[in-house]
């Protein structure tokens, strides 16, 4: 049965790419960090002791939209700077086994036309 969920999986993120946004670009890790996939909106959560983990919040951008603004309704979604997307990505790909093991996945540094890909999404 695992091994079935895994293939599926792994169709979903055929020619996906990991999109890192955050609350704060200025000082990323004093606000809140989002991970845009296939799948929906994962937030980067750090534990006190240092851990990472990441929690699904939101199906729709809309959704995500609605989430953040409910605790400061100047929020806005920012492109996070390239050296820590990468960063946030690797931690990323490192909780999930489902991405991990998708060869179709990749865990190269997201290019600058990824960035402009993010808007076309559905």
């Amino acid at each position: 049965m695992e091994e079935g969920r895994a293939d599926m999986n792994r169709s979903e993120f055929r020619g996906a790419r990991l999109q890192i946004f955050g609350t704060n670009p200025d000082n990323p890790e004093a606000g809140r960090i989002f991970v845009w996939t296939k799948l929906g909106w994962f937030e980067r959560i750090e534990g006190e002791s240092g851990d990472v983990a990441f929690t699904p919040v939101a199906q729709s951008e809309d959704e995500l939209h609605k989430l953040i603004s409910s605790d400061d309704p100047s929020n806005e979604l920012t492109l996070l700077g390239r050296k820590y997307r990468k960063r946030v990505s690797e931690e990323f790909m490192e909780q999930s086994t489902s991405y991990g093991d998708s060869p179709e996945y990749s865990r190269e540094e997201p290019s600058e036309d990824d960035d402009q890909q993010y808007h076309q999404h559905d």
